[in-house]
């Protein structure tokens, strides 16, 4: 396994391999269904994809909730379905998936919250702080509101269908 710092959206790995990888920068391929392609310039045959993204579990039910869900448009995020759905449209095998349930998201989103703290008491002289701190004491609010219901998040382990 060799781990690779670059700029992702152009990158073609020098030798073919077995497993290509994007959990969370999906952006870099314009959506789910581009980073697959990018991700499958660099693979074996037979190879595997694992694609890490947001869908909503539930679509919201106004602007406000999108808006607390951290974007401006519903169509910012897929359904479930409808990611699956065009995974499945652009050729892909869909082989496995794991899903975060809201527990692991809890873990997730309050691990944020308690560095944000901890930055904060260390570097109290810091001039981010007072943005660290609103953002503190609003996150755990937009969080339980909003995002808890609505996002889900998934690693879908795709192949490219023959």
């Amino acid at each position: 396994m060799r781990f690779l710092e670059a700029d992702a959206a152009g990158f073609v790995a020098d030798v073919p391999v077995d497993i290509a990888s994007c959990c969370g920068a999906t952006w870099i391929g314009g959506g789910p269904v581009g980073t697959a392609a990018l991700l499958a310039r660099s693979l074996k045959p037979g190879g595997l994809v694992l694609l890490g993204d947001v869908y909503w579990r539930e679509v919201p039910p106004g602007p406000e909730a999108v808006r607390g869900c951290g974007v401006e448009r519903v169509e910012d995020f897929p359904t479930l379905p409808g990611l699956v759905d065009d995974l499945l449209a652009a050729g892909w095998d869909l082989v496995e998936m794991v899903h975060a349930d809201e527990h692991s998201w809890d873990r997730y989103v309050a691990a944020q919250w308690l560095n944000l703290r901890r930055f904060i008491d260390a570097h109290p002289d810091d001039e981010i702080v007072p943005h660290l701190r609103t953002e503190l004491a609003e996150a755990p609010g937009r969080y339980v509101r909003y995002q808890r219901r609505y996002l889900g998040w998934g690693v879908f382990v795709l192949m490219r269908r023959t």
